[in-house]
């Protein structure tokens, strides 16, 4: 390689380690609002892919941060962030979300800080977790009144809002959909928002009545400024049909509200709606299985968010080592590559001093020559040949000192760049070894709160199982027996029984919902039953001073179906009341039962009571709906008729043979499948 080359090439590398970025390119304003305009299309779309979506939006980033458009480039990003929570990546969203906060702190962009601690607040509550949450949208409805009192904090405003409505503080939700409505420069379409939240508020108010004249004035004030905005706004929003079916509950047009509940794509929205429809009705059966349904969704839908919070953890974790393991990977082939380019610059060194010493030597054999023709040069000729000689010499020498700057300028250039990679490099390893030491730390706390947890359930099923009989009467005028099978470890079934001189109480009962709180409200139940039998009340008497205690103080909304028994042993006199429970199998056929309303579902009720004069000789086999509604692999329910053909094949076997006949059963007909409910039976007969 010549020397002017290897100028040309050391000039260049300096000229990159000192160059400063110039002035942001001028950028099209028409192409930023083109990449806007499919951003917000492709993101109401639920067929976008993630790469397309992240690919456009990246683009309209980079463009928006040339423009020096800082609203148009942290809305994006913000963008970007839930794109992903919604799509059930709401931990990659939360990352995200964090690394705008950060990126907008390290560049003094208070746009930026704000949007981004709003979205982590966002998500935060999307994730479940309303406290941090809460703190975050605080935090940034302060920092934008410090910071940008030109803004509005309107979006901060209503996730509050949602957050406090969905902590059933429905006061606290109004508040702040009051102070939304009051920031200036709010859009239409947030006005929308705030006023529909506004509405559900206050329906979902417990301190009113049904029907009050206060009530009804002041939602149908609110709905009808909704409706005026709904108008300008030329479409309705997402709280439209829960708003829409409020409005024909109060109007008290039933038939249509279920049709518009039918609207709602929230499965638990929508049954707690149709449960207080069918409420309003007086259809007790209806709004029973209403609000059955709507608590085996909420246990399917909780079970369902933790497991993919563990699994969006482990994946992250997952993603974070191979990153890891590449960027390493990475580093040793950049070192690699840097010894190779300090090898070539070093060859270069050597070929630049071997050109100088040739040139040299040239300079001295041109002056050999000279020395040659002194003989025929005046003295004159000979001061003339020594001058260009000592020219020659001078330019050979500072050609050499301006080879060995540019080497040393170049090997400067490259030792600092790859000084300052190392320390960047460092420094972001040390964020990733940090956040993966969180994540490990989490994972462990997790790992034993789900043992505790195991071992508390454990010793909570040890207790419930201990509550139920397991030893039945040995007389030779009772033949009686019972089994309880609980779907989770404890659960919400329950059957007892009180034999006090010759009155035989007994019972059977289906807690709604599943785990340890149905199983704390089976507990409750059993105990008011023993203590009222005691007593020598009538079935429909215990029937209705349990639903009264049982409905005092109910928050959680649980209840109990059941079917309680009374028999006189000496002249097989049964009387009975049942409280929204499957009807009996009496001498091989189902009887028609009286459709009083579960206990603990309303108050002030009273329980209707029957009675069959004489059941001596006849069979009665009581259960819970997990028995008829038993579901195998296909979802194949074992059902009335199956559970009628066994009993009257049952007829001549005992209560307990009957009992381990039906369960066995119901186990061949599950094949495999995992319990949906909780499993009780049992079987009595008077001799």
């Amino acid at each position: 390689m010549n020397l002017k080359v290897l100028t040309t090439l050391a000039l260049w590398l300096l000229s990159l380690s000192l160059a400063t970025p110039g002035k942001a390119q001028a950028v099209a304003s028409d192409d930023i609002k083109q990449l806007q305009k499919q951003m917000y299309d492709m993101y109401s779309t639920r067929k976008t892919q993630e790469a397309e979506f992240m690919t456009v939006t990246n683009r309209l980033k980079e463009l928006a941060l040339k423009a020096g458009d800082e609203r148009t480039f942290y809305r994006t990003w913000a963008n970007q962030a839930n794109f992903m929570a919604n799509r059930m990546k709401r931990n990659r969203g939360l990352q995200m979300a964090r690394e705008m906060q950060e990126y907008a702190a390290a560049h003094n962009h208070k746009y930026g800080i704000y949007s981004g601690t709003h979205v982590i607040g966002a998500i935060l509550y999307m994730m479940g977790n309303i406290d941090e949450a809460q703190k975050h949208l605080l935090q940034a409805i302060e920092y934008q009144k410090q910071h940008l009192p030109h803004e509005n904090a309107v979006a901060s405003f209503l996730e509050l809002a949602k957050t406090e409505y969905s902590k059933q503080h429905p006061l606290e939700a109004i508040k702040y959909t009051d102070q939304a409505l009051k920031e200036p420069g709010i859009e239409p379409r947030h006005r929308l928002n705030a006023l529909s939240i506004k509405c559900l508020a206050i329906a979902d108010t417990s301190n009113y009545t049904i029907g009050a004249k206060e009530y009804i004035e002041r939602f149908n004030q609110v709905y009808a400024e909704r409706e005026k905005v709904k108008a300008a706004v030329g479409r309705d929003g997402i709280y439209g049909p829960r708003v829409e079916c409020w409005k024909l509950i109060n109007d008290k047009r039933y038939e249509e509200a279920l049709d518009e509940s039918d609207k709602i794509t929230s499965p638990m929205t929508r049954l707690q709606l149709q449960q207080i429809i069918y409420k309003r009705q007086g259809n007790y059966r209806n709004a029973y299985i209403a609000q059955q349904k709507y608590m085996k969704t909420r246990d399917s839908i909780n079970s369902f968010r933790n497991s993919h919070l563990l699994m969006e953890m482990t994946a992250a974790m997952d993603m974070g080592r191979v990153e890891l393991e590449a960027k390493n990977l990475r580093l040793s082939n950049q070192q690699l590559q840097l010894e190779h380019i300090q090898s070539e610059l070093e060859q270069q060194r050597l070929e630049a001093e071997t050109a100088a010493l040739s040139l040299e030597n040239a300079t001295m054999e041109l002056a050999n020559a000279a020395m040659k023709l002194q003989n025929d040069s005046l003295d004159r000729s000979i001061q003339v040949a020594r001058l260009n000689e000592y020219k020659s010499k001078m330019a050979a020498q500072q050609e050499t000192e301006r080879t060995r700057l540019v080497i040393m300028l170049a090997v400067g250039t490259v030792l600092l760049l790859t000084i300052a990679y190392l320390i960047f490099y460092l420094h972001r390893r040390q964020q990733q070894m940090q956040k993966l030491r969180e994540a490990y730390d989490q994972l462990e706390e997790h790992t034993t709160q789900r043992e505790r947890m195991a071992s508390e359930l454990r010793i909570a099923r040890d207790i419930q199982m201990s509550m139920v009989p397991r030893v039945f009467p040995e007389r030779p005028d009772i033949d009686m027996y019972g089994l309880m099978s609980p779907a989770k470890a404890v659960g919400g079934d329950m059957y007892d029984y009180l034999l006090e001189d010759n009155r035989l109480y007994f019972c059977i009962g289906d807690v709604s919902g599943k785990g340890i709180p149905a199983s704390l409200f089976m507990a409750q139940a059993a105990r008011l039953f023993r203590a009222l039998a005691k007593q020598h009340l009538k079935p429909h008497e215990i029937a209705t001073q349990m639903n009264s205690d049982l409905t005092e103080n109910n928050d959680s909304g649980m209840f109990i179906t059941m079917f309680i028994g009374k028999v006189n042993l000496d002249n097989g006199r049964l009387y009975f009341c049942n409280a929204g429970h499957n009807p009996p199998v009496i001498d091989n056929a189902f009887i028609d039962v009286e459709p009083n309303a579960p206990i603990g579902l309303w108050p002030q009720l009273d329980y209707v009571g029957e009675r069959i004069d004489d059941i001596r000789g006849k069979k009665i086999f009581v259960y819970t709906d997990g028995l008829n509604e038993a579901e195998n692999t296909r979802q194949q329910q074992f059902g009335d008729d199956r559970l009628l053909a066994i009993v009257n094949k049952t007829h001549t076997l005992s209560a307990r043979q009957t009992v381990e006949t039906i369960r066995e059963a119901v186990e061949q007909h599950r094949r495999g499948a995992e319990p949906n409910d909780d499993l009780t039976m049992m079987c009595l007969r008077i001799k």
